[in-house]
């Protein structure tokens, strides 16, 4: 487990009602209406990991229109991949869901097969495997959401895989998302918490923390650039900029979810009394505190490894995830 902050493993095991789920625009929903007839045979690949005997891996899945739009899915060995009916069926299988870091700029889904992945113990044990890229900031946008977009990819991918539930013989109603860093928990977070930096005058008032008279000009440019904004003054007298903070404050956290929640937030370069600049502001321990009890509040089951709190993961991540599904 790397030692960033917050890195979060976040257990869902529940289905989003069509009034839960925000609606795809135009371009979206006709795209996800032609992945329905989508040959998974035209994009299976030989992995670049060594994985249990009869695996099936299919690389740069299309999930949308842009080139980040790919996921890559493992699937187990007693998994045929191509069911077509409901008949067909016999077993769906149960699914981890891993997001990359890389700051919403950088990184890519093969990250998560470095060589201490878990991924070959996963499909032994009949759990399937899909790494995702998703779209970066891009300032060029002309209808540039921000972070927005990176989070709406999360929810294409779950739309992609509730599509082909039959094809894959996953149970798209009991995932478990994994992402590691800045980036990658966030999304994996969506929408558990909150990425409004506004919101941080609450959760850092103890340090007498006011956003405005925090930031440099250099941080500024780097939280403006999470809305699609350009000036700080944008977060309260610019109606889109106010639209994606508000969508990236995700206030109701775990309302609508049951399941396990395992979080690991270690950063020894920030101590708890630390607060100087936008790293230490970010990585603070307080937004996994906040996650923490969130989730008890919910009566959520919490592995947390939470210096601060004197919590210590009870498990590693592989039996977690083995005990939550088996």
């Amino acid at each position: 487990m790397k030692n960033l902050l917050p890195l979060l493993i976040f257990i869902s095991l529940f289905s989003c009602s069509p009034e839960e789920t925000t609606q795809p625009n135009n371009t979206e929903q006709n795209y996800t209406t032609t992945l329905s007839s989508l040959v998974l045979n035209d994009y299976l690949a030989t992995p670049a990991i060594d994985v249990p005997l009869g695996t099936l891996f299919y690389q740069n899945v299309p999930y949308g229109t842009d080139q980040r739009q790919v996921i890559d899915i493992f699937l187990p060995p007693s998994a045929s991949g191509f069911s077509v009916t409901q008949q067909d069926v016999v077993d769906y299988r149960d699914m981890i869901l891993n997001i990359h870091d890389g700051d919403f700029k950088s990184g890519d889904k093969s990250a998560a097969y470095n060589a201490d992945n878990e991924i070959s113990a996963y499909l032994s044990n009949n759990i399937a495997f899909v790494s995702m890229n998703y779209r970066f900031l891009n300032t060029s946008e002309q209808d540039n959401r921000g972070v927005t977009t990176s989070f709406k990819d999360a929810e294409n991918v779950f739309n992609f895989i509730r599509t082909h539930t039959n094809k894959l013989k996953i149970n798209s109603n009991k995932i478990f998302i994994r992402g590691n860093g800045f980036a990658g928990s966030s999304i994996t977070q969506y929408p558990l918490s909150s990425l409004d930096f506004l919101d941080f005058n609450d959760t850092f008032s103890d340090f007498d923390f006011d956003l405005y008279s925090f930031v440099s000009e250099q941080d500024e440019q780097m939280i403006m650039e999470l809305y699609g904004g350009i000036q700080l003054n944008q977060l309260e007298s610019e109606d889109i900029i106010i639209k994606n903070r508000e969508t990236a404050s995700f206030t109701s956290a775990y309302e609508n979810f049951t399941g396990r929640v395992r979080i690991s937030a270690i950063d020894y370069n920030v101590p708890y009394q630390t607060l100087e600049n936008i790293k230490h502001l970010i990585r603070h321990q307080l937004h996994s505190i906040e996650i923490y009890n969130k989730a008890t509040l919910q009566g959520l089951h919490v592995d947390a490894q939470i210096l601060h709190l004197h919590l210590q993961n009870d498990q590693s991540e592989l039996d977690f995830i083995l005990d939550t599904f088996l």
